[in-house]
């Protein structure tokens, strides 16, 4: 800025600094205050979007900015693009519009806060110091959020993963398909930026955010699924039918499971609850040591079976509990008890590539197949040591109602077993590794005995009973 320039403008801060002594001079000494001080129109100095707004009322001054601002509203332009598609929106299917009422009610208020002297100083200020306002854009967020909805609903398309099935002894796969989804929550954010942005132009445009979702399992990683890994076959009584349901239902279940490497596979969430709506029957199951009927009785032979495919393929056994007694279907120590919310049986894939369980009954055979990608020639074996019996205990009880000698056997009791399971691997037919599963233990049952203690009656002779009689009816003599 140059000398001249200074001089003027010192010279007009001079000028305005003497109006605004001899206004507050005029003011206190000809009693105009009560009337600059109580008007009831917007003081001079205020102005909205650099509008002059002094000497309006309150509805005069929205008036103004309104008819001033209107095309600004109605011609305000929203599109939205992804890919060659586009949708646009006006301000009005948005909600768009300027807060007139916040903006006059503010240049309203300027000069009436404060005491008196606060509120004349600031009145006489204004002709220095004009304050502006500026008009806030409004925006309704529902309305956003609705038209985002519809539009991703358009877009969204979810990722499907790679199937695999096996018929007829052979693998087909079916290829994935890449999913979109649209980022809803950098759309809206987008939106309100550019509703805020003023220096926008009647027309914003705005690339929606979509990114591509890559299914987690593709036909690549299914394709190494070739070699079967591990096998195990029990059997089952064909004529029970409730019990050969259950089976059936919970093998259906597994069937076809693909686990990614380093899932865990769950017994219960993948067969669910065993409930009568999904079809589930009551059969003998075996509860705190007896076999009793429940529902779902059955379902145990499967995880007992699908147990020992896992340790036959090799994989890592997370969670597993045997039952209380021996099982029928399979050797000591290779059972595998599940119950829905207390119990159940799981295992990790910790090869680096995925695994395919077949599931299948034929007859009275279940069959659990596991598959995958066998990396080298060695061969598991299963073993099984019985390290201890455990004899059953006896108790003795009595029966007042039984004669002595006699008994009867209330219970005949079982035997206990200590159990260790070995994993066994060979190598061109040489043991090279052998390493502990499992200890399990089945608990004994004791024998009860009930002996009678009733004392037998004494047996009269039919002679002497006669002549007893005979005796007792002849009265003595008179």
């Amino acid at each position: 800025m140059d000398a001249k320039a200074t001089s003027s403008t010192k010279r007009k801060n001079f000028v305005a600094g003497i109006i605004i002594v001899l206004l507050s001079f005029l003011v206190s000494t000809t009693g105009i205050t009560f009337f600059l001080i109580h008007r009831d129109t917007i003081y001079n100095g205020v102005t909205i979007e650099n509008m002059d707004m002094g000497g309006l009322s309150i509805a005069e001054a929205r008036k103004k900015a309104e008819e001033r601002f209107e095309d600004s509203v109605t011609q305000k332009k929203i599109l939205l693009k992804y890919g060659d598609k586009v949708w646009s929106f006006t301000g009005e299917d948005i909600g768009y519009d300027l807060n007139f009422t916040k903006a006059v009610n503010e240049a309203y208020n300027i000069g009436r806060e404060g005491n008196y002297f606060e509120r004349l100083q600031k009145i006489i200020s204004l002709y220095r110091r004009p304050e502006n306002i500026m008009l806030t854009p409004v925006y309704d967020q529902e309305k956003i959020e609705k038209q985002l909805s519809a539009i991703k609903k358009s877009i969204d398309k979810p990722a499907k993963n790679a199937i695999i099935t096996r018929t007829n002894g052979k693998f087909a796969i079916t290829p994935e398909i890449t999913g979109l989804q649209m980022d809803i929550e950098r759309a809206n954010h987008s939106i309100i930026e550019a509703i805020l942005d003023r220096k926008n132009s009647s027309e914003t445009t705005i690339e929606l955010p979509v990114e591509v979702q890559s299914p987690r399992i593709t036909s690549e990683s299914l394709s190494y699924i070739n070699d079967l890994l591990g096998v195990y076959t029990t059997q089952f009584n064909a004529g029970n039918k409730n019990r050969s349901q259950n089976i059936i239902l919970s093998s259906n279940a597994i069937n076809g499971t693909v686990l990614m490497p380093n899932d865990v596979f769950s017994f219960n969430e993948r067969v669910g609850p065993r409930s009568r709506e999904r079809g589930y029957q009551d059969a003998p199951v075996i509860f705190k040591g007896e076999l009793v009927e429940g529902l779902g009785g059955g379902v145990c032979q499967v995880s007992s079976t699908i147990y020992n495919s896992v340790l036959m393929s090799n994989l890592k056994i997370v969670e597993r509990v045997n039952h209380s007694i021996p099982s029928t279907y399979v050797p000591k120590g290779l059972d595998a008890t599940v119950s829905y919310g207390v119990l159940d049986f799981k295992f990790q894939n910790t090869f680096s590539q995925p695994i395919y369980i077949e599931s299948s009954v034929h007859g009275n055979q279940l069959t659990i197949r596991i598959y995958g990608l066998k990396t080298d020639n060695r061969l598991i074996k299963i073993e099984t040591k019985e390290t201890e019996v455990v004899k059953r205990g006896s108790e003795i009880k009595y029966d007042a109602n039984l004669l002595q000698g006699m008994q009867r056997v209330e219970q005949e009791g079982r035997d206990g077993y200590k159990i260790t399971t070995y994993k066994v691997l060979y190598e061109n037919g040489v043991e090279v590794e052998r390493n502990v599963v499992s200890k399990d233990y089945y608990r004994p049952q004791k024998q009860i005995i009930v002996k009678g203690t009733k004392k037998p009656q004494p047996v009269k002779n039919s002679k002497q009973e006669s002549a007893n009689t005979v005796q007792n009816n002849i009265e003595p003599a008179q």
